[in-house]
């Protein structure tokens, strides 16, 4: 009688089991077969609204464009639900965004479009939005606006570069295209000009800073007469065996003349007599 019970016991136990087991079949079946909001499907579906909404029409893109476009963020917006959310919904999210869904579209026009091939608001449009994502083209942005005579786009241009260039900026700006973009071996990054070694000392003022270097650092400026050179970077000016350049420092290697070091020789007596 012992040994029966206990084989009953375990058919029931069996059949427990096996029924759970059927139990979590079907729970992990319906979790698989949950069905999430198509966002690319309803995009299509809410795209004209969307486009007008945003007022982005006027930039003339084609159908397939404007998704491209609106694609990423759209599906943000949208979000991972069960639930088609209203296009109302849809747009106030989008709008949330602010300047960053307008940076997005600006990025994904110029992976669309070369920039000789861009429409005259388009240029525009990237030019206002693009923000750090421009720097890489800067050069190529700033030819095409000047190509095309856009004097106001150019200026934006300025601007993004001078707030978002960080190493790349430069202590000197560009005679030509007025860009902080001239590089050590004095070209510019931006419009490819070379300047001459007499250009970047009148842009730096040589004579000038070095009388006011020499009120500050005797030394120093003792130095950079004796060397007949300095280097200069966004600090000033460094004598030559206190420079210690930094990774990615733009910095200028500024040769004196004889006629410099002579008017400098001439500055010290007077400011420093006896010297």
């Amino acid at each position: 009688m012992p040994r029966r019970k206990k084989n009953e016991e375990e058919k029931i136990a069996s059949e427990k089991n096996s029924k759970e087991g059927m139990k979590k079949k079907k729970s992990s079946s319906s979790k698989k077969s949950e069905k999430y909001v198509d966002a690319d499907k309803v995009l299509d579906e809410y795209l004209d609204e969307v486009v007008n909404a945003l007022g982005i029409s006027y930039l003339n893109l084609s159908r397939e464009d404007l998704k491209e476009v609106l694609r990423e963020p759209f599906a943000m917006a949208v979000g991972e639900v069960k639930t088609k959310p209203k296009v109302s919904t849809i747009i106030n999210r989008l709008r949330a965004m602010g300047d960053r869904l307008m940076e997005i579209i600006s990025y994904k026009l110029l992976r669309l479009y070369d920039i000789e091939k861009l429409s005259e608001d388009q240029l525009e449009f990237i030019v206002t939005y693009g923000k750090g994502g421009l720097i890489p083209i800067m050069d190529k942005l700033y030819k095409e606006c000047l190509k095309r005579n856009k004097k106001d786009l150019i200026d934006l241009l300025r601007v993004t570069w001078s707030m978002l260039a960080n190493v790349l900026r430069s202590p000197i700006k560009c005679p030509r295209c007025e860009f902080d973009s001239v590089m050590p071996d004095l070209t510019c990054r931006i419009c490819g000009y070379t300047l001459s070694m007499k250009e970047l000392k009148n842009i730096i003022h040589v004579i000038d800073i070095l009388q006011d270097f020499l009120r500050m650092d005797k030394d120093g400026f003792n130095e950079i007469l004796k060397s007949g050179f300095f280097y200069y970077t966004s600090e000033g000016p460094i004598p030559p065996s206190r420079f210690r350049p930094s990774q990615g420092q733009i910095y200028f290697e500024v040769i004196l003349n004889k006629e410099e070091k002579s008017k400098l020789e001439s500055i010290s007596r007077s400011i420093l007599p006896g010297s």
